[in-house]
């Protein structure tokens, strides 16, 4: 009981006030006019105190049996006072109102009609009078505590809010320091296994041929050998470089830690500053602007023999914008070598832009440009919710409509339904439940990515399911998600998903990351005679390629996007130990692979 006291609200100390203010006038009445009640004293009192009481322990120990309990209680209490002290029946009112505000959408029906109109009638016909007065005052008791009610749930949702928005935060900075660090594991890994292996395979055969090249050579093998080692040590740096202790860092902290290492190693002034009020930034956006501040301080002091550059960040409401400028020589034409390429392919890879503004003489201006969001209006998304429970398609399609960057173009409440709208609406997202009646979820999937492969479609469901996720995810599903996700946290993966990214619960992928960890132990404990351990889908990518096809064919033929089967690929080819497919296709047909 004391728990939950400690629980309470403001909301929760007014009723309780109501409730208590209502035990004292009975109590008052029966000590300082005993005259007007035809019971003995302390009896009504004694009454009062259990209907005061029990409410509150039953509240407390079977919650679902409240509203019963209090309507019961009063209603009976209510009755009796009717009989033995009518002129305390007024006092009823305060209770009704404590009702009305324990009352739900779903409850105040019967609750009302008890109030406002069955006891009150009771009543008329005990005290031999008319109930149009007492039903009126009851009621309006009762619309009076379904207007406090409402008030009460607005200030749940406004809490509400602000725990979605905390929770929102860490679940981001999770999902990307995850993403981050999965994502430079895989491209570590290819690497060791393609420029890695051949620039040891470089060092070793250089160092193999010492001993047959002349002496005036030596040296020069040497600094051969220095270059391909110097290489190899730079590779392994570079996918080791954001730490993480930096992962935890905002963009602003990440990219002056950048400007201070760079200021002591080359002795170049570096004046950082930050304009605008930083906000959370997801931590591929920050990758991407860390690296091209890096590109760029790298040119301006090699190719442009800067002595002082200013790096300014801007936060805009739209969009990031980091301005490099130094004070180099500058160039009369601008030429997108290596550097300035990689540049432009990793800010379009988020629909941002690249631009480069130099003169003879007069230094260079490096401007690269992202959007923070998804523009209102034609770039809003449009969605289809696909729901057999009508409250959650309801709410969803409220939710997601007051937002500036969704439209809600239809929802649908089975299998065929969806089929239909999508034909109608062409969506840019469906968000799906699973177990639906007639044609479930999956079929329904299956058949969209058959007629619209291009189509984005989140699995949604009640229950954590692993082995379901992964079949959705292997079929080229773009997220799968609880329906217990927070609002706010749904936006975020739907937008992230709209960019061209795959969402998946943090709990769900715990899961399954755990599921695809034993299966690999088994794999490697009871397969011996397969070393490579592919799976069955990396099986049949691998016998499509042999069968000549492109990513874009296998990815129509299995009902995937390419983006998908690049992904199996890349993974395919990590895990023979090949660099690209013909290598493959070659070691799966020398070792009767297939």
């Amino acid at each position: 009981m004391l728990f939950m006291i400690k629980k309470w609200f403001w909301y929760n100390w007014v009723i309780f006030a109501l409730r208590t203010i209502w035990l004292g006038i009975i109590v008052i009445a029966d000590v300082m006019y005993p005259a007007m009640i035809d019971v003995p004293f302390g009896v009504i009192i004694l009454i009062a105190f259990l209907v005061y009481a029990i409410p509150l322990i039953v509240q407390y120990r079977k919650e679902n049996w409240y509203l019963a309990v209090e309507v019961l209680m009063t209603g009976c209490f209510y009755l009796f006072v009717a009989y033995v002290a009518p002129a305390l029946t007024w006092s009823f009112v305060l209770l009704v109102i404590i009702i009305g505000v324990a009352s739900s959408r779903r409850t105040y029906m019967w609750t009302g009609i008890s109030s406002g109109i069955i006891f009150p009638a009771l009543n008329g016909l005990i005290t031999n009078r008319l109930p149009y007065e007492f039903m009126f005052s009851c009621s309006f008791g009762f619309a009076i505590g379904m207007a406090f009610s409402i008030l009460i749930e607005s200030h749940k949702q406004g809490r509400i809010i602000q725990e979605q928005k905390q929770l929102l935060e860490q679940h981001i900075k999770q999902i990307e320091e995850l993403t981050l660090i999965e994502e430079r594991n895989r491209l570590s890994h290819e690497l060791h296994d393609t420029i890695g292996h051949s620039l040891t395979s470089l060092i070793v055969g250089v160092e193999s041929l010492r001993s047959s090249v002349p002496d005036s050579q030596i040296e020069r093998v040497d600094k051969l050998v220095s270059i391909a080692q110097d290489s190899l040590d730079d590779i392994r740096k570079h996918f080791h470089q954001l730490s993480d202790a930096r992962l935890n860092q905002s963009l602003s902290e990440v990219l002056l830690e950048l400007t201070e290492e760079f200021m002591k190693s080359t002795g170049v002034t570096v004046n950082f500053r930050v304009i605008g009020s930083e906000t959370l930034v997801m931590q591929k956006m920050s990758f991407c602007l860390y690296r091209c501040l890096q590109e760029s301080l790298t040119n301006a002091v090699r190719h442009g023999q800067a002595s002082v550059i200013s790096v300014d960040l801007y936060f805009e409401s739209q969009q990031l914008r980091l301005q490099i400028e130094d004070n180099g020589n500058g160039i009369e034409s601008i030429e997108f070598g290596l550097g300035l390429k990689g540049m432009k392919e990793r800010l379009e890879q988020l629909l941002g832009t690249l631009s480069v503004h130099s003169q003879s003489g007069q230094g260079t201006v490096v401007i690269c440009n992202v959007p923070i969001q998804v523009e209102a209006g034609q770039g809003s998304i449009r969605l289809l919710i696909v729901d057999d429970q009508v409250m959650i398609a309801d709410s969803l399609q409220q939710i997601l409509n007051q937002q500036d960057n969704f439209i809600v173009v239809g929802t649908a409440s089975d299998g065929q339904e969806a089929l239909e709208q999508c034909e109608r609406h062409q969506p840019d997202i469906v968000l799906m439940d699973v177990h639906m009646q007639g044609m479930n979820g999956l079929a329904t999937f299956l058949q969209m990515k058959e007629r619209w492969p291009n189509m984005k479609i989140v699995i949604m469901t009640t229950f954590e399911d692993s082995v379901q996720a992964a079949t959705a995810l292997e079929h080229g599903a773009e997220g799968y998600m609880l329906k217990s996700t927070r609002p706010k946290e749904m936006m975020e993966a739907m937008k992230l998903i709209y960019s061209g990214g795959t969402w998946l619960d943090q709990s769900i992928a715990t899961r399954l990351f755990e599921s695809m960890k034993r299966q690999r132990e088994q794999l490697e404990k009871y397969s011996p005679n397969d070393p490579y351990g592919l799976t069955k889908r990396e099986r049949e990518i691998l016998q499509l390629l042999s069968d000549g096809l492109r990513y874009k064919s296998i990815a129509t033929k299995l009902y995937l996007s390419e983006g998908t089967i690049r992904n199996y690929c890349s993974t395919l080819y990590s895990k023979l130990g090949v660099s690209n497919r013909e290598e493959a296709i070659e070691l799966a047909r020398n070792e009767s692979i297939l």
